[in-house]
This record gives C-alpha cells, structure tokens and sequence, in this order.
C-alpha cells in the first residue's frame, strides 16, 4: 500500500509540476477543502450518497454478526463474500461522493468511527447513523479552525484532520500493538 501510495504521489506532484495554469487551485483541493462546495455539489453526490448510506443501513445487522468472526456469521446463514462485495461498494459510493466534493481529508474517515465505537460500542445499526453526524461535525469544526490557521487567507480543512487524525492514529497503532 505504501508502495503504490508513494508512486502515486509521486506521478501526481510530476502532473502539478508540468501543469503551469490552476496549480493553485489543485494543491488546495489536494489537501481537501469543503469551503469552495455549494448545493449543486451536494445534488449531484445525493443519489451516490443515498445509495451508499441505504446499502450499508441494509446490512447493519450483517455486519454486526460478521463482527463477532466468520465462523459464527456463516453458521448463521450469511454469506460473507456477498456482504463484503455489497458493503464495500456502500463505501465506495459514500467515500467517492464526498472525495468528489472535497477532495481526499484525510483521517476522518479513520478516526471517527474508532471514536464513535468507543462511545457506543460496536451495534452497526448505531454506528451507522452516528459517525456520519460525528464525522460532519468533526468537519465544521476543522473548517472553522482551519479559516483561522493563516488568517486572513483561507486554509485548507484537510490541515486541521490531519494535525488531528495523525497523532490519534498513531495512539491507535500503539495502542493495537499493546494489546
């Protein structure tokens, strides 16, 4: 993962270096803003995101009975290989959706929903509803930070997450390690 990350990057900063006009503007949709958004951006993710946030509703229960191990959700009648291709396309329509409005913020969608089991537990059918409220809220509060990181000019809200997300999951990593 790392590897392919790193091409990645790479290719991507030859692509900014080569391209002379709207650099600008593409290293601040790189770091991830929402403040340039408006409501046609959300029209057009809102069926994506429908779809994604209906799809994984539908399999909260699945989820939740794969959580306590393959084992027990096959002997229960699931098929896990169904659930996983269903659920990941779920995600896919929800991350993609919000990645196309504002960019790739990074560790939001790693932390929050380690916060939110903590405060709740692991119950999907909760989990589900619960991070994606703690996830907006956790980007309003990066944004109204982030206006004020280089005041009067704007930054972008992906700064705030990541001084936030990245020490958070390096105590997750240690934490797992420990454990």
């Amino acid at each position: 993962g790392v590897a392919v990350s790193t091409l990645l990057a790479s290719l991507m900063k030859g692509t900014i270096i080569l391209q002379d006009e709207n650099t600008d503007s593409l290293v601040y949709w790189l770091a991830g803003a929402v403040d340039g958004s408006n409501w046609n951006d959300v029209r057009t993710i809102l069926p994506w995101t429908m779809v994604g946030l209906g799809v994984t509703a539908y399999l909260a229960v699945s989820l939740n009975l794969l959580a306590l191990g393959e084992d027990v959700a096959v002997g229960l009648g699931r098929n896990i290989h169904v659930i996983r291709a269903i659920g990941g396309l779920g995600i896919i329509c929800v991350a993609g959706s919000a990645v196309a409005v504002a960019g790739p913020i990074t560790f939001v969608g790693l932390i929050v929903p380690h916060i939110c089991r903590r405060l709740i537990g692991v119950d999907h059918r909760v989990l589900l509803a619960l991070a994606p409220l703690l996830g907006a809220t956790m980007m309003v509060y990066s944004d109204i930070l982030a206006r004020f990181i280089a005041y009067p000019f704007e930054s972008p809200a992906g700064i705030v997450t990541a001084l936030v997300g990245g020490p958070y999951f390096l105590y997750l990593t240690q934490r797992t390690r420990i454990d």
